[in-house]
């Protein structure tokens, strides 16, 4: 079997070769690389088709051209890598194991270290997922990704949940040589997939990396930009596929009630100024033995939440222009497209059974969904337990859950950091309203998504909660 580590061009770049430059270009973007010495040229057309060595190509242009020129060769590497041109690749007789293909501009060729004597250990951040008929392995640590091109690369990786030295790890997985793994834990080892384990036995990760789960910091680094080369924004990634999602939800064949519609104007004369109010603003979860009244709810889901206006816009996507409606809300929303819905469970409000409620902010009324099933109760219980506060004193639980598809249809990468952004601007909003309103506000830290979907009948994976909000009548 022959083993070897290569530099090649990524899959999509093409070359165009004049006299003492190359033109380089790939899938997202490309480089004019000019005044190149003849070793340098050299050394850049052996990175075609399937690549060289990349520890020979540097012993060559320091035989033939000194340390200068080798530097200028690091130089051109880097500026290749940041743009994505290069990959590493793990071969065995011609056949492709795995290949690290840089994801940002901040990612860094590192020289190759060999891993024969160290133990190591696969990240706690790495993962494996698929994409399309390839295995991926990522992580938020990482400015690069490994496509495992070929199956028995899984078992190295999966090899690597404990500390292990590539000898090691080749006794335990015989069906790759020696040779092989520890090509294949150079390659890791320079993607940051695997980090070596101390004399003592401890991993060596910072202070700064503790304080972090896998699932937080996987969500930051993939919606924002910096570590990851996936679609972000507004790419109207859906369009064509589906159409565009309503702006807002109808409930058919539910008991409805009308809302109280305040005078805003009114409002506006009566109400303390906003600095008094922001410096008012306190989560209480003590409450008045009068409970709230619908009169109440209603000013306050009108002042909060209704639709003040819709419209239909035509929007250019990559499918060709598309129509969709929008609607206005008090708050503002990404994109004005206001996907958060507004449920209300209902233990005591004058005026008002208890049970689950959808608000119809188009029509400012509540659809009634469910009287108060054993799921109701759960929720109510939940948010008790939340606060702190014994299932009887809640009277109101605002539940915001999110129709996903609406913010997805548009944004790639961002639509659910946009959600749990919207979700804070909605807090702050009931908040205020509440205070100036004289009522009991309280944000929750969480809830049940599960529960909410069996409650109000939704689909997990269209609709469901994403935040939780107590109100009810001020203690006087």
């Amino acid at each position: 079997m022959t083993a070897s580590l290569l530099l090649s061009w990524r899959e999509g770049v093409s070359i165009d070769a004049a006299r003492h430059e190359r033109r380089v270009r790939g899938p997202n973007g490309g480089i004019i690389l000019r005044q190149l010495a003849q070793p340098l040229i050299t050394a850049i057309d052996q990175l075609a088709p399937c690549g060289a060595e990349e520890e020979r190509l540097s012993q060559q242009i320091l035989e033939s051209a000194g340390a200068g020129v080798l530097a200028q060769w690091y130089y051109t590497l880097q500026k290749l890598a940041r743009r994505g041109l290069l990959c590493r690749v793990v071969q065995m007789d011609g056949r492709r194991l795995a290949t690290l293909l840089p994801t940002s501009p901040n990612f860094v060729l590192t020289p190759l270290l060999s891993y024969v004597d160290r133990s190591c250990l696969l990240s706690r951040f790495a993962y494996l997922r698929r994409e399309g008929p390839a295995m991926i392995l990522e992580s938020p640590l990482a400015h690069s990704r490994i496509i495992l091109d070929d199956e028995r690369t899984s078992a190295v990786v999966g090899a690597l949940a404990k500390p292990t030295t590539a000898q090691e790890l080749s006794e335990r997985v015989n069906c790759l040589c020696a040779e092989v793994v520890r090509l294949l834990m150079t390659l890791l080892g320079s993607a940051g997939m695997i980090q070596e384990i101390g004399n003592d036995g401890s991993e060596g990760e910072s202070p700064a990396l503790t304080s972090w789960e896998f699932h937080d910091l996987l969500f930051h680094a993939r919606s924002r930009k910096g570590r990851c080369d996936a679609p972000f924004g507004a790419t109207y990634r859906l369009a064509g596929r589906l159409e565009p999602p309503p702006a807002v939800k109808t409930d058919p064949n539910c008991e409805t009630f009308e809302l109280y519609r305040p005078d805003l104007a009114l409002s506006r004369k009566n109400d303390p100024p906003l600095a008094e109010v922001m410096e008012m603003r306190r989560s209480l979860r003590e409450y008045d033995d009068r409970p709230l009244t619908v009169r109440q709810l209603g000013e306050f889901l009108y002042r909060v939440a209704r639709v003040k206006n819709s419209r239909e816009v035509e929007m250019e996507t990559p499918s060709g222009p598309m129509r969709m409606a929008f609607v206005s809300r008090p708050y503002p929303s990404g994109g004005a497209l206001y996907e958060l819905e507004f449920y209300v469970a209902v233990r005591a409000c004058d005026g008002l059974s208890p049970g689950l409620y959808h608000y119809e902010g188009q029509q400012h009324r509540l659809a009634r969904l469910r009287e108060q099933t054993t799921e109701v109760d759960q929720l109510l219980a939940d948010a008790a337990a939340s606060a702190d506060i014994a299932k009887e004193r809640v009277q109101v639980l605002i539940i915001l859950a999110a129709r996903f598809q609406r913010l997805a249809w548009k944004y790639a990468s961002i639509a659910y950091a946009l959600i749990l952004k919207h979700v804070g601007v909605v807090y702050q909003t009931m908040y205020l309203t509440a205070t100036a309103m004289n009522l009991a506000p309280c944000a929750l830290g969480g809830g049940d998504a599960d529960l909410f979907a069996r409650a109000a009948g939704t689909d997990y994976s269209e609709e469901t909660s994403v935040g939780e909000f107590l109100l009810g009548s001020k203690k006087v």
